[in-house]
């Protein structure tokens, strides 16, 4: 049954809210019309697909995501809704929007915005000017435009521009998701005090690396120029001689930012300070059976999810024998690994999951929160956490299986299905199998060699 997803319902007015309508187990991707909702004007639509596995068969899920736009800050009501996909009536109940006015952003771009009282300004804002290393960084490259701006402007060889100036804000040892704006879309905004129509030329989140994770530095971003053309239309009065005419005229007009200073600061000392990812993260854990038999395969998935760099999660950490003091009780075989980022909401977010294939050594009580933990870094705390599993496996005898109906599988291959040598362990050689198509040609064969020798002997009478 498809299911409907809604963004945030707070947000700021420069950014989006999404309807996104989830398709399990659909190879095709069906033909969506979203509604119409009153205060948001509609932007354009996004697909994607997420590939899972269920049962040993690989399952399609399609996702198709509707993004809209504030058309002024306050509060909006979406009403009850209902989309059809395939056939099927999908309903929502609809939601209550909050939508805020941009802040200005830390630059000293205000103080143009005072002094220009027809202002057209380039702003380089940055979601905050100081940041831990792997934290990420919001960078956005706009035009503001005032409403009362008596020229009209010109966006020329914009792409080569935009291209120099992500060359220069792009900082040295950081990993980069990109927003990939491919058009200019007006957006009402207020700004020191006055009210703009923005443009965003450019929007990315940089995740500073640990290449230098023992020193606070810098990221300097210089001053950016765009150069645009304005046109203004002069009416030019009746004379005697000719009537009343229009003049265009259109002139170069450049652009330039001010420059922005970010601190990186480094993380606080840990152990796995090097590895670890930062910003907000839960950890979600499942099994495909929890009662299994000794030397017997299941699927394990680790799943984390959150805001940060999804990109560069590791899979969880697993103490040695030497840390855990304990017997090899649990085989452990590498993970495949998927995920999905997105980048609708002020923040990258998305998760990261790892499947395991799981092969118990021993009868008892296995926690695997004792086998499994995955560390990472909260800005917002500060701290370090620790995420472990929740899942407790009941590992019983191959003896008892009579009573729990568990087919053993002990034995998987490199994608995670049984094998043939499933069992083998457990099959005892002293035990002669029967073949009954082998015991019928015997009987047969015996049969023919008596009615043989009988026909011999009745010869040999006569």
């Amino acid at each position: 049954m498809p299911v409907i997803e809604l963004s945030a319902t707070e947000f700021l007015i420069e950014r989006s809210f999404t309807i996104s309508v989830i398709i399990p187990q659909a190879e095709n991707r069906p033909t969506i019309t979203f509604p119409d909702i009153p205060g948001l004007t509609k932007q354009g639509t996004s697909t994607s697909a997420t590939r899972t596995e269920v049962n040993g068969r690989e399952v399609i899920n399609q996702v198709v995501t509707q993004t809209y736009a504030a058309t002024r800050p306050g509060t909006l009501r979406v009403a009850p809704f209902v989309i059809n996909v395939n056939g099927q009536t999908v309903r929502s109940a609809g939601t209550t929007l909050t939508v805020r006015a941009v802040t200005p952003p830390v630059s000293a771009s205000v103080l143009a915005a005072k002094v220009d009282k027809n202002s057209a300004l380039l702003i380089t804002s940055v979601s905050q000017s100081d940041v831990f290393v792997g934290e990420g960084l919001r960078i956005t490259v706009a035009v503001y435009v005032a409403e009362n701006y008596p020229y009209e402007l010109r966006f020329d060889k914009l792409a080569p521009q935009v291209e120099a100036m992500a060359r220069q804000l792009r900082p040295v040892n950081a990993w980069e998701e990109n927003d990939n704006i491919s058009e200019l879309t007006p957006h009402p905004i207020t700004y020191a005090g006055r009210r703009y129509i923005q443009y965003v030329l450019y929007r990315a989140t940089f995740f500073p690396l640990s290449g230098q994770n023992t020193a606070t530095r810098t990221i300097h971003m210089p001053p950016l120029q765009l150069a645009l053309t304005r046109s203004s239309v002069k009416v030019t009065p009746a004379t005697a001689t000719t009537p009343p005419h229009s003049v265009t005229s259109a002139e170069p007009l450049t652009l330039t930012s001010l420059p922005v200073d970010v601190n990186i600061k480094p993380l606080p000392p840990h152990p796995l300070r090097e590895r670890v990812s930062v910003g907000q993260f839960r950890l979600v854990d499942e099994v495909d059976r929890r009662r299994v038999l000794v030397g017997q395969s299941l699927r394990f998935d680790i799943r984390i999810d959150g805001r940060g760099q999804i990109a560069g999660i590791q899979a969880p950490t697993q103490p040695t024998l030497e840390t855990t003091r304990q017997a090899p009780d649990l085989e452990v075989f590498p993970p495949t690994m998927q995920e999905q980022i997105g980048r609708t909401d002020e923040q990258v977010s998305g998760y990261k999951r790892f499947r395991y294939f799981l092969i118990p050594k021993q009868k008892g009580t296995l926690a695997l929160a004792n086998r499994f933990f995955w560390v990472y870094f909260d800005p917002q705390t500060a701290r370090y956490d620790t995420l472990r599993p929740q899942t407790v496996l009941n590992v019983i005898n191959p003896g008892d299986s009579l009573t729990t109906g568990i087919v053993p599988t002990d034995t998987i291959t490199t994608n995670g299905r049984s094998s043939i040598y499933s069992g083998l362990e457990q099959t005892d050689s002293t035990k002669q199998s029967i073949n009954m198509p082998v015991l019928v040609r015997s009987l047969a064969n015996v049969l023919i060699v008596l009615m043989i020798l009988g026909t011999i002997y009745v010869y040999a009478r006569k």
